[in-house]
């Protein structure tokens, strides 16, 4: 039976994970040594396969070694049926003349060099609003059932995605990648799709966002119950980053972002560089302020014209 770990717990694992060396074992030490390996959380069995590659040095001498490369063997073949299904659903949505990229937990784990694994709980597909239909008529032809259906026409600037689910899988159909406000959503639609590259994965391409349009979604996913934002961030690394083109886009559309990225360069194995902060000044940032509300009210005005 599983029980959640204490918190503290959690974040002794994901420190593990962020560092390196000495502080990266006295971590494992002490999550190892608060953990009862017969109730080891959700939340830990997902960090846990990120580590599998400091396993040899963490596990040796552990009585529970069989356990925790046990767990790192599930999630890789849960991982390899999912990427299956991903590339049957590619296909699935080409024929139906939809371009579908991955997306989320589904291409943050084809982005993960090396030999640590991302584990994969559901499947994430952008595709252009305008081929959203008929990728959702696919699915749903195809004997997906809705769990969160296509918004009314008014509400497309408002939702972001629809879901579905098939064989206790889950699927997020995006047209949209971040929370924005309505007036910026065709802009951040076109702004992560302007720019995409191949994934490659047992001898099949699939196609995916930029890395900074990647980075940018891990930092400002809205997440449930799967990994936090800092394993991604460490997991897929940040060495394919353009700075200046990751951060025109944080500024345009999650600015906060940059702030979380700031958190994680005590760890000095990211290679994250000490980044511009958006301090615009008294003025700037009140003319800033007044522009977001002159778009925000010509936005309503031309969406809802009042009668």
């Amino acid at each position: 039976m599983i029980r959640e770990d204490k918190p503290r717990l959690v974040d002794l694992l994901l420190e593990a994970l962020l560092s390196s060396g000495p502080q990266a074992r006295e971590a494992w030490a002490a999550w190892r040594a608060g953990v009862d390996v017969g109730a080891v959380s959700y939340s830990s069995q997902q960090l846990l396969p990120a580590l599998s590659p400091a396993f040899a040095d963490l596990l040796e001498h552990d009585p529970a070694a069989a356990i925790f490369n046990g767990v790192v063997r599930q999630a890789w073949s849960q991982n390899q049926l999912r990427l299956g299904r991903a590339v049957e659903l590619e296909a699935l949505l080409a024929r139906a003349k939809v371009q579908a990229f991955v997306a989320g937990p589904l291409a943050w784990s084809l982005r993960t060099p090396g030999r640590a694994i991302r584990p994969i709980p559901y499947l994430t597909f952008l595709v252009p609003r305008e081929q959203v239909r008929r990728a959702w008529q696919a699915l749903l032809d195809a004997a997906w059932e809705p769990t969160c259906d296509l918004p009314a026409d008014p509400w497309w600037d408002w939702r972001g995605h629809a879901s579905a689910h098939q064989d206790n899988l889950h699927l997020y159909l995006h047209w949209r990648l971040l929370p924005v406000p309505p007036e910026d959503a065709r802009d951040c639609e076109r702004a992560f799709l302007a720019k995409t590259e191949p994934v490659h994965w047992n001898q099949h391409t699939l196609w995916t966002t930029s890395p900074e349009a990647t980075m940018l979604h891990i930092l400002g996913a809205e997440r449930g119950g799967d990994l936090p934002w800092q394993a991604d961030v460490a997991l897929v690394g940040t060495a394919a980053i353009d700075w200046p083109s990751f951060l025109e886009l944080a500024r345009r559309f999650a600015p906060h972002c940059i702030a979380r990225l700031h958190e994680l360069r005590r760890f000095s194995n990211l290679a994250i560089p000490e980044l511009p902060t958006d301090n615009p000044g008294v003025l700037r940032g009140a003319l800033r302020h007044v522009w977001r509300l002159y778009r925000a009210h010509s936005y309503h005005r031309k969406r809802f014209p009042q009668k």
